[in-house]
């Protein structure tokens, strides 16, 4: 697995900005790739725990994550866990699955960590995390970190990339939050 994520730190403009609900979406360069990483960061009104139990259910994910036509959680040993989802994409093209290994880690009080990295599947690259971690100030907020470097083995139209960014990922953030209200 890549170098573990850990709670970012952040200027006071963006604490504000992440304080209003906004989802900030950015993308960062990936040291020897030419696949971008992907950053969301978000606020959920709800302690990191709540939010916890949502990401640590990979077999879940398809009740409420966009586009999950299938998640299973193939194994769980310890802090690993082997996940396999199935991504539902727009006609033409064909879903994209996937088998990947997660390590969790959780830090009572300071964070809680997804980090996976594919086996198999239908990308030439697929890894990422969740990071969440307690809201400066605000202890029953959750910062949620997602951070993915994501490329699928069939080329992409640069309009279908782009909606990812702008309409999947806060689409993602809306369901957990949505989620967290009604199962938190």
């Amino acid at each position: 697995m890549s170098q573990p994520h850990e709670v970012p730190e952040l200027d006071t403009a963006t604490l504000a900005r992440l304080a209003r609900g906004d989802v900030i979406i950015h993308n960062e360069t990936a040291p020897g790739s030419s696949t971008p990483e992907i950053v969301l960061q978000a606020v959920i009104d709800a302690p990191v725990e709540s939010v916890w139990k949502l990401i640590d259910q990979s077999a879940k994910y398809v009740e409420f994550m966009p586009r999950m036509k299938k998640s299973e959680e193939l194994s769980r040993v310890g802090d690993e866990v082997r996940t396999r989802i199935t991504i539902d994409m727009p006609f033409p093209l064909r879903n994209l699955t996937s088998t990947s290994l997660a390590k969790h880690t959780v830090i009572p009080g300071v964070m809680h960590r997804r980090q996976w990295r594919m086996e198999s599947g239908d990308y030439k690259v697929n890894e990422g995390s969740w990071v969440l971690s307690p809201f400066p100030d605000a202890p029953t907020r959750t910062l949620a970190t997602y951070r993915a470097r994501i490329q699928p083995n069939i080329p992409l139209p640069n309009a279908l990339k782009n909606l990812a960014q702008e309409k999947a990922l806060p689409g993602m953030v809306e369901a957990l939050r949505q989620r967290v209200k009604t199962h938190g």
